[in-house]
């Protein structure tokens, strides 16, 4: 096994690091390159990338209300990193304006289509 030291002049992080990363999930990279200065921003975007924002164990809070975790036992809530309730709101207006975006996606594809297939003037 091939130690990152090993193939560069590299600063392997501690745990000690992803902690203070997963601890502080708002900050920017700037912020934490302030706390660590061993590592650069670069570096601590592409480390924050590589281990998440948050902390595996904990569930993040709603992206919408910032108050209650996020729903992970239904499909689309954990994909919208949506709570329960904002959940439920997001379906119902998804089933109230499904015509609006479905006339609104056949418009676009026809004019792709439209584009496409356009008689040149030559």
């Amino acid at each position: 096994m091939i130690f990152l030291a090993e193939r560069g002049n590299w600063n392997i992080w501690t745990s000690h690091e992803d902690d203070l990363i997963w601890s502080h999930p708002d900050w920017t990279a700037r912020e934490l390159a302030d706390v660590l200065p061993r590592h650069t921003v670069p570096a601590i975007r592409m480390h924050r990338s590589r281990i998440g924002r948050y902390r595996p164990t904990a569930t993040p809070l709603c992206q919408r209300c910032g108050e209650h975790p996020v729903w992970t036992a239904a499909r689309d809530g954990s994909r919208w990193g949506l709570c329960r309730q904002c959940t439920l709101d997001e379906r119902e207006w998804r089933v109230r304006h499904r015509g609006e975006h479905e006339r609104r996606d056949n418009a676009i594809r026809q004019a792709k289509w439209k584009r496409k297939h356009r008689r040149s003037n030559g």
